[in-house]
């Protein structure tokens, strides 16, 4: 389900997003994805693909309502994970932080990114920029620690070089003796980075499209739904609002979860007392999907929503390929979050809470870390166990009532954008 800390949302509140669901919608309300998945790698040889991603025995048909999931071994298997490193990760747009982590010059953050540690720095001239975290010496790793300030210069723990803090290497001990050395040669190895929703993501991929070109309407209506979103300021620097959130279970199993309320009327209990189930709405674009919990009950199980004050419904936005956006009801707190793979069967949820007034809706909260996540780690564990079991190989998609926003299209428009990436296949 969608849940973290979220909130907002009134269907039909955006007129211009309104209309780009209108374009993109086929069949039975549902968007497939586009053709060209951002970033694409190059194609597998035959035999490669056939031996690491054979034909699926079920289809993942564009047709919601006779559609497969993908199968149990791409969940589960190695060298399917280390494909989705190179044609997934590695080319896509990666959350960092909001640009309120970014106040003064020297200011960074870092982020991992499978097996690529990326930090992001603010410059003396106040320019963010981001660089592979590593020294161009001995590759010993820059920087430690989820975020911190450089005074002057960063000096890499190992041999002492050091570098500005606009990547240019500074100083190098004995290089001189080295004949034709060139500081020029080795400075910091930059990434391409980009605003968006105030907030930076980097992407490994210098020739990928932009977030502007991709999901440029998600901005748009966050903003639209959200009119306090440019008001929004961190709640404190951790990055595990919820807890310990490395979970056994891989990031497909857990943006499965995310993307659909298929489960929220039995699973979570407490939170369809909240939000009113029969009015839920889902839409699916290009390369993202939104769920809308347009009315709310004040009187219910999980915490008491004030009428008078905050938002009264919410909103769950996912952005491929493993950021989300959220806000439920309450007082006015965002919550970013990117699911991150550590391996092939487990990730983590981190990211940051944010609040346009400093307050924080401490019920809504405890509520959250204590009750909601551990529902929903809980059954994304349950269900990495089960992809492991020989009884399963894949099952069929629930398209249920279109109109209740409350069957699986969101999971199938992921699985198809997953297909695309890992295959090259429309």
């Amino acid at each position: 389900m969608p849940g973290a800390n979220a909130a907002l949302g009134m269907p039909g509140a955006n007129a211009a997003l309104d209309a780009e669901i209108a374009e993109v919608e086929t069949g039975d309300a549902w968007a497939a994805p586009s053709a060209r998945v951002t970033g694409r790698p190059p194609m597998l040889d035959t035999k490669t693909q056939a031996t690491l991603m054979p034909e699926l025995d079920r289809p993942l048909t564009e047709d919601v309502k006779s559609s497969f999931t993908l199968p149990a071994s791409w969940y589960t298997d190695p060298a399917i994970f280390e494909r989705e490193k190179e044609a997934i990760f590695y080319r896509t747009w990666q959350y960092v932080a909001h640009k309120g982590f970014f106040n003064e010059p020297g200011d960074y953050v870092t982020v991992q990114i499978c097996d690529q540690n990326v930090f992001v720095m603010m410059g003396g001239d106040g320019e963010l920029r981001a660089f592979y975290n590593v020294c161009q010496h001995r590759a010993h790793e820059l920087l430690s620690g989820p975020m911190g300030n450089v005074r002057s210069v960063i000096v890499c723990p190992y041999h002492a070089w050091t570098f500005e803090r606009e990547g240019a290497l500074r100083g190098a001990r004995f290089s001189k003796e080295r004949p034709d050395f060139n500081k020029a040669d080795f400075s910091l190895k930059q990434v391409r980075l980009e605003m968006f929703c105030d907030c930076v993501f980097v992407n490994l991929d210098n020739g990928a499209e932009s977030m502007a070109d991709t999901v440029g309407e998600v901005e748009a209506d966050v903003r639209a739904r959200l009119p306090f979103f440019s008001d929004l300021k961190p709640l404190g620097i951790r990055t595990d609002m919820l807890g310990d959130t490395v979970q056994k279970a891989g990031w497909k199993v857990v943006v499965d979860n995310y993307v659909e309320c298929y489960h929220c009327h039995h699973a979570h209990p407490d939170f369809s007392s909240l939000i009113c189930m029969d009015k839920y709405q889902v839409d699916c674009g290009p390369y993202w999907s939104r769920q809308l919990g347009g009315e709310i009950r004040h009187e219910n199980t999980a915490y008491q929503v004030d009428p008078e004050h905050g938002f009264q419904s919410s909103a769950f936005w996912y952005i491929w390929p493993n950021t989300s956006i959220n806000i439920m009801p309450g007082s006015n707190e965002v919550a970013i979050f990117a699911i991150r793979p550590v391996d092939a069967v487990t990730s983590s949820f981190e990211g940051h809470l944010l609040s346009a007034t400093g307050e924080e809706h401490e019920e809504r909260n405890v509520y959250t870390a204590n009750i909601l996540a551990p529902e929903d780690i809980a059954l994304c564990e349950s269900v990495q166990r089960g992809l492991m079991s020989k009884g399963y190989t894949q099952g069929p998609i629930i398209a249920g009532d279109a109109a209740s926003g409350q069957g699986e299209h969101g999971i199938h428009h992921f699985h198809r954008l997953v297909h695309q990436a890992m295959t090259g296949a429309d």
